[in-house]
This record gives C-alpha cells, sequence and structure tokens, in this order.
C-alpha cells in the first residue's frame, strides 16, 4: 500500500529528516512537490538545531542592514555583478524598477576561496570569487551564515538523492545517470547563499501587488533551500521585538502554478524548504519543473516598522559542468537555454536579466 503523502494546511508537501536519512522511496511525495503538477517546492522537518541555527543568522539581518552605509560599502563588489557580499538597490525588481526595498548578503556557504586559479576567478567572478565578509565590522556574520548554510547544502544533498531515484524511474537506466542531481550538489565548489532583509515600509501607502517585495522568477540553480522568514518590529536601527507574527496575513511568499493560481505558501519554523530549479528542469528533461515564485510585501499601516529576514542557499552546478537532457526528453521548456550550455554560460544570461547597472 502507497503511503500516504503528508502536506501542510497550504498543500505543501512534507518530507521528514529521518526517512531521507533511512533512503525510503519517496518518489510519489517527489512527484507531487516537484512534477508538472506541483508547487516546485516542499519542506523538511525534524532537521537537528535547525530552529537555532536559523534564529542566529536571522537576527543578525537587520543589525548587518542597519549599520552605517560607510561601513556595508567595505564589502559591496561590483565586478561579480553585485553576488559577493552586500547588495542593495542592484537588482530588477521588474523592468524599469530598482529593488530598493531589500538588501542582501552573498557568499559561498561552504568554501572561503575554492579557487586559487586567478584566470577562474576573473573569467567567472560570479561564481569562484573568494568571499567577502565584514571581518571588523561585524564579525559574527561568517560562522552563522556558514554553519546554517551547510547544513542546509547536506540535506539538499538527500533531497536530491529521492530526485534523482525518481527521475530514473521515470526514464529508464539507460537515458537519465543515477545520481546526477546529487552528485551536482555533492562535488559543487560553487553553491551560493543570500540572507536577505526586507526594510520596514512606513511611507509607501500603495496597494501591495503579489510582486511588490520580489519580483516573479524562477531560481536557475539546481535547487533552492529556503528558511522560514524572521518578522521584526523595529525601533529606528534597533530591534524591538524578533521573530513577531506577520501582521499581514495576505504578505509572504506566492508560487504560481501551472494554471496560472497564485499559491500562498506557509513554511513551518521548524522546517527548511526546497525549491526546485531550472538546472534540475533541465537536466531531468522537464519531468522535475521550477516555479515562478515571488514575495509580497505588507501592506500599509501594518507595514510600518516591521523588517523581514530570510536565508536562501543555491544549490548550483559547478562553472564548466555541461546541462545536458535526458534522452528523449530535449524540449526541457526553460527558455534561455540553449543545448550544449554549461553552468556558467546559462547562469550569466540568466543574471543578466536581473541585474543591470
Amino acid at each position: 500500500m502507497t503511503a500516504e503523502i503528508e502536506t501542510t494546511k497550504d498543500g505543501v508537501v512534507i518530507l521528514n529528516y529521518q526517512d531521507l536519512l533511512d533512503g525510503k522511496d519517496l518518489g510519489a511525495s517527489i512527484e507531487k512537490a516537484y512534477g508538472y503538477l506541483g508547487h516546485g517546492l516542499l519542506v523538511v522537518k525534524g532537521i537537528p538545531q535547525i530552529t537555532e541555527l536559523r534564529e542566529k543568522l536571522l537576527n543578525l539581518a537587520p543589525r548587518y542592514s542597519s549599520l552605517p552605509d560607510a561601513i556595508k560599502e567595505k564589502t559591496v563588489h561590483k565586478k561579480s555583478n553585485y553576488s559577493f557580499g552586500w547588495s542593495h538597490g542592484k537588482e530588477i525588481l521588474k523592468p524599469g524598477v530598482f529593488d530598493q526595498f531589500k538588501g542582501s548578503y552573498y557568499n559561498n556557504p561552504q568554501y572561503d576561496q575554492p579557487f586559487d586559479d586567478e584566470k577562474m576567478i576573473e573569467q567567472f567572478p560570479e561564481s569562484c570569487h573568494p568571499n567577502i565578509w565584514p571581518v571588523q565590522d561585524f564579525p559574527e556574520m561568517r560562522p552563522a551564515f556558514m554553519e546554517l548554510g551547510q547544513t542546509i547544502v547536506n540535506v539538499g544533498m538527500l533531497v536530491a538523492q529521492q530526485c534523482d531515484s525518481y527521475t530514473t524511474k521515470q526514464c529508464g537506466e539507460g537515458d537519465y545517470v543515477q545520481g546526477t542531481l546529487k552528485k551536482i550538489i555533492q562535488e559543487s565548489l560553487t553553491c551560493k547563499a543570500r540572507l536577505l532583509y526586507y526594510f520596514p515600509i512606513n511611507e509607501d501607502e500603495t496597494e501591495r501587488t503579489r510582486d511588490s517585495w520580489c519580483g516573479w522568477h524562477n531560481d536557475h540553480s539546481s535547487l533552492t533551500g529556503l528558511c522560514p522568514a524572521m518578522y521584526f518590529r523595529m525601533d529606528g536601527d534597533k530591534v524591538g521585538d524578533a521573530d513577531i507574527p506577520c501582521p499581514d496575513n495576505e504578505a509572504g511568499l506566492y508560487a504560481k502554478s501551472r494554471d496560472g493560481k497564485e499559491v500562498k505558501i506557509a513554511i513551518p519554523k521548524d522546517c527548511i524548504a526546497y525549491q526546485i530549479g531550472e538546472c534540475s528542469q533541465i537536466q531531468t528533461g522537464g519531468l522535475l519543473r521550477a516555479t515562478p515564485h515571488a514575495v509580497q510585501a505588507i501592506k500599509f499601516p501594518e507595514s510600518k516598522n516591521i523588517g523581514r529576514g530570510t536565508f536562501a542557499v543555491f544549490m548550483q552546478p559547478n562553472v564548466d559542468v555541461v546541462l545536458n537532457t535526458p534522452k528523449g526528453k530535449e524540449d526541457c521548456a526553460v527558455g534561455q537555454y540553449k543545448p550544449g550550455m554549461n553552468f556558467a554560460e546559462f547562469s550569466k544570461v540568466t543574471i543578466e536579466n536581473y541585474y543591470s547597472e
């Protein structure tokens, strides 16, 4: 008898960490979450220490974001397209609109300097540049960032293993190399993590659209780990109360289903969400599907003095990995992909769509 698929009240598939460790067959859950009709996202519960690691890092988001601009400017890195260190107001929220609503801190969550080859760093600064840390000004950032990031990657490998098993069964062993997605994450030297802080909206009274905090987009990585958001009541630049309930039930993360419906996604506080990315869509020939998602801002006046922190980990291939589709599944439905592209080429085309000077 097939085990019942556990879901949240929003219909998001739940996997148990212990089941992942035990290597149980969770193919039905993978199909429901990541298949053509899925949300493109599932959550994993039961990860040891995850609530403590989340609190430790996310509480730093409003503190760092409130530092003087002169301090934050030390970690801005234009040459990598703002893909390392601090970034604010550089991303295009939607055509013609630069995103002033949130600040981001990017780094590799596993390796501070994965490459010594200067040519490699020069050629692929978005992926291969060494990490940039505010060592003198904010030393607590690095350990909290790396510890949570590595935990999310380690669990992500277990999720990828389930994706591989499911895809092998669907394609047949000769047409899909078993272990493809897990190997991508396991061997990657270029995972990227992003600590985000959404600033309080104290004056803008316009109606909040679904994409008011983050525009509709697909992740282009293989798998993205997402922390449950943490909301803060701010007293000027200081945190008054942390981890408060969101004051607007309509605000938060949304995914768009195949039939165009916008579905609100709530990630339980003791879980990590895993969102499938376009690289996995390519490498499974569209069996697993990335889903457009966006973040809606808190409406006014509830938004006054309320900040939001979260953390995303993009598990992605090394720059020279060629993205191939399985035999017989060449039409993977990823618009910017061209056969024979390696990840560096695919990533560059995608990032240029979101960033502009």
